[in-house]
């Protein structure tokens, strides 16, 4: 025969309130049971939840006593008041699933008894009091902490990077009486705003969101008050990346809560016109001109890995290979396959680094040379320090054209702020109105959500602009001298040690790199052969991109007249002394020149040059 037990559930709601509760509710339950005359001769079991929310369903008692419920072992449970149970709206449902299963009801405070009829009633009444005592304290916290928001205190909401504080010299003594509690204000944490900076900074710099993130764990960098793990993951080195409270722009209020009939949570967006927006530049962590260049990177992410037309929201797959843009070699997917085009695989054996052809694995392409790493990496890097280092005529040319260019485009300006003033002002108009009908009670549509969300993008791009049109160093312009525009190319050298940013500025200057294999008359194997091929100008556009400000960067045009296109051949090796002389061994013989005189004029032993001889006309022979 199947145990049936009486059960006592207990569940206080805070970690803020006494720890002792559960026991003062058992003790009122047993005192109600044995007033009311209720025996129970088989075992009675107590299940607590202790510090945990009744609109939760995932609390560990209570899923431990719907199992029980499910399996027809629970004869009686009681509780001292129904919300004890559950403050959701699923009691009644419930409850009902425990007399299904030959169970009884009690609630003790309120005399809830399903052996009486009736008790259907007094359950859904105390289900729908519970769930509005809920819903109206969650009203009335709501409306607090937009009340501190408005007045620019701390409501709870600041991410890492800032930091709260009391505003009264006396909150200590506030704690310790009775009554509200002290006020809190929120000011940058220098400490966590060091790296904010930083992050920005190396992703600005073309740093992949998981190499940041990698470089923090390597670094053991704090993860702020709500970290649960050390380490630090991609995700969140992109909520920092895309959280406008680093600039000064505070929105509150976003999404709200939605709970189901189980108690299971998530969060929904709200109206546009309920979100409290809050300027605070005294906050600001992030110049808006990096922020603007994070932003157009953090689109570029978006293009190339967002979802496209057609794909699944359970995940876009990547249209390139995430290696093609963040490459674990100096070279990688730069190098080009001479005979196939395909691109040279990237390769490690021990401590021994090499580039190989994809389609040499599957036989596809039998340019089965292999490139070493360390041989190329030197060769291309040296290639562009001669380039650097020889481009006088060119930057003169170059410095020219591009002070006449800047010069123009800072002529212009006030008419293009005008131009951008004019459509930020149709911008902010059809946004109010939009807010304006949506708030005297017009008829929301998604159509009508999704314009307002757009409107408020463009606003926000045309009002980065005009800031950035507006700073004064585009008033007092200093257009770049020759003698500048070397320095930063010496700079800009410099900075190639840095593994991460050589390979990007090599991508960014470098259309291509072909590895052709040399292999001398009669033999099966040679030496490579990198054919570089690059545009001058974007080269010098990458580094001088980097060294002006923001602001007058933008102007760099995307063409210039002095550029051209560069090639040049790199060997990585050489023939050897029998290739080099081969040619020649074989004119002597033809001379009549004994072998006895070829070998005192190369130098070589008899055997070597034997076979270089025969090696070289065997193979004329056979072309």
């Amino acid at each position: 025969m199947r145990r049936r037990d009486l059960v006592i559930y207990t569940r206080f709601s805070s970690d803020m309130q006494r720890t002792e509760s559960c026991d003062d509710q058992e003790r009122e339950v047993r005192k109600w049971l044995a007033q009311r005359g209720i025996e129970f001769t088989g075992e009675v079991i107590v299940i607590r939840d202790e510090a945990t929310s009744g609109t939760r369903s995932d609390r560990e008692g209570f899923q431990k006593l719907l199992e029980m419920i499910q399996a027809g072992q629970v004869a009686i449970l009681a509780v001292d008041d129904q919300s004890r149970l559950t403050r959701g709206d699923n009691a009644l449902s419930l409850i009902q699933d425990l007399v299904y299963h030959g169970g009884r009801f009690l609630s003790t405070s309120e005399n809830i008894d399903t052996n009486e009829s009736g008790w259907q009633i007094r359950v859904k009444i105390g289900e729908i009091t519970h769930g509005e005592t809920v819903r109206g304290l969650s009203a009335k916290v709501h409306r607090g902490q937009e009340g501190r928001v408005l007045a620019d205190g701390s409501a709870g909401d600041f991410p890492y990077g800032y930091e709260s504080y009391y505003l009264d010299d006396d909150w200590q003594q506030q704690l310790a009486r009775r009554g509200p509690k002290p006020k809190k204000g929120i000011r940058i944490c220098e400490d966590e705003a060091y790296w904010v900076r930083e992050i920005f900074a190396w992703f600005v710099e073309g740093r992949s969101i998981g190499e940041i993130a990698r470089r923090l764990t390597k670094q053991q960098v704090p993860k702020g008050r709500r970290a649960t793990s050390r380490g630090w993951h991609p995700q969140q080195v992109r909520n920092i990346l895309t959280n406008e409270k680093y600039i000064g722009l505070w929105r509150w209020g976003e999404t709200k809560i939605q709970r189901d009939s189980q108690g299971r949570k998530k969060q929904i967006p709200v109206p546009v016109d309920q979100i409290v927006v809050r300027e605070r530049g005294y906050l600001r962590i992030i110049a808006p001109e990096v922020w603007a260049r994070a932003v157009a990177r953090l689109e570029q992410y978006l293009d190339r890995y967002g979802l496209k037309p057609g794909q699944l929201q359970r995940g876009p797959k990547p249209p390139t290979n995430p290696t093609t843009h963040y490459p674990r070699s100096l070279l990688g997917g730069v190098l080009r396959c001479g005979k196939c085009g395909q691109t040279l695989w990237y390769k490690t054996n021990g401590n021994r680094r090499y580039y190989q052809c994809s389609e040499t694995a599957c036989n596809r392409c039998d340019q089965t040379l292999q490139v070493r790493a360390e041989l190329a990496e030197e060769a291309v890097l040296a290639a562009i320090t001669r380039r650097i280092a020889g481009w006088q005529e060119w930057i003169r040319e170059v410095a020219i054209q591009l002070r006449e260019i800047l010069q123009s485009k800072a002529e212009t300006l006030p008419i293009e702020r005008m131009r951008l003033e004019q459509r930020l002002t149709v911008v902010q108009k059809q946004h109010g109105n939009l807010i304006d009908t949506l708030a005297e009670g017009g008829k929301a549509s998604s159509g009508i959500t999704a314009r307002v969300v757009e409107l408020e993008a463009e606003q926000q791009c045309l009002e980065t602009r005009l800031q950035a049109l507006a700073r004064p160093e585009l008033e007092n312009m200093e257009l770049p001298t020759e003698e500048w525009i070397r320095e930063q190319l010496v700079d800009w050298h410099r900075d190639l040690a840095d593994h991460p940013k050589a390979a990007r500025a090599i991508r960014e200057a470098i259309e291509r790199i072909e590895v052709r294999a040399v292999i001398p008359l009669g033999k099966r194997r040679g030496y490579p052969e990198l054919v570089l091929h690059f545009q001058s100008w974007e080269l010098l556009r990458k580094i001088l991109a980097e060294r002006l400000p923001p602001s007058v960067g933008m102007f760099l045009p995307e063409t210039l007249g002095a550029a051209r296109d560069e090639t040049e051949v790199l060997a990585l090796g050489e023939p050897t002394t029998m290739d080099r002389l081969a040619p020649q061994i074989a004119e002597w013989r033809k001379e009549g020149i004994t072998w006895k005189e070829i070998v005192s004029r190369t130098g070589m032993d008899l055997n070597r040059v034997w076979i270089a001889h025969n090696r070289y006309v065997q193979a004329q022979q056979s072309a």
